[in-house]
């Protein structure tokens, strides 16, 4: 009898611990866009930098006739990058909807959904969440953790991570 429950509660940890990298999506998502726009960035500014004279030597030691990617190369990778951006705001939108579609199985003002959602969908740390809800590190969790066990109760939400998982 024993062994079942400590079974049964396992598979609970690992169902929740799934959500949770299910629901983590969306953050995921938004933080390899924001690394791509910086990465754009960088290189309009790698562009428009002025050359200098840094290293600079009066004296030819030959290799005048080579040849290097030059300007071409920053405007393909800007191009490819510009593409890679595009495709993540695709995925954003996508994570985001999936993360909401999960959030409709809470109450609309129940403090589960509050807190899930500040995680999740706002992508607050748990410092942020705690100051702006008034509530202990504890008290979070214990409520991410109930959220996480009603959202689990539904077989949809069951079915739709199944199928996540079995894709990753």
């Amino acid at each position: 009898m024993e062994q079942e429950r400590k079974k049964q509660k396992k598979e609970q940890s690992k169902e929740k611990e799934l959500l949770k990298e299910y629901l983590n999506q969306y953050y995921n998502s938004r933080k390899k866009w924001s690394q791509l726009e910086r990465r754009l960035k960088n290189i309009r500014d790698e562009m428009n930098t002025p050359i200098g004279g840094r290293g600079y030597s009066p004296v030819n030691y030959g290799g005048t006739n080579k040849i290097g990617p030059g300007a071409a190369s920053f405007v393909y990778r800007m191009g490819e990058i510009e593409t890679r951006i595009e495709e993540q705001k695709v995925r954003v939108e996508k994570a985001l909807l999936k993360v909401m579609d999960f959030m409709d199985f809470l109450e609309e003002s129940s403090t589960e959904r509050m807190v899930l959602e500040l995680r999740y969908i706002d992508c607050e740390d748990w410092e942020t969440i705690g100051k702006e809800m008034h509530l202990s590190k504890s008290t979070l969790f214990y409520h991410r953790n109930k959220g996480l066990e009603k959202i689990l109760s539904f077989k949809k939400v069951r079915v739709v991570l199944e199928e996540y998982e079995n894709t990753e």
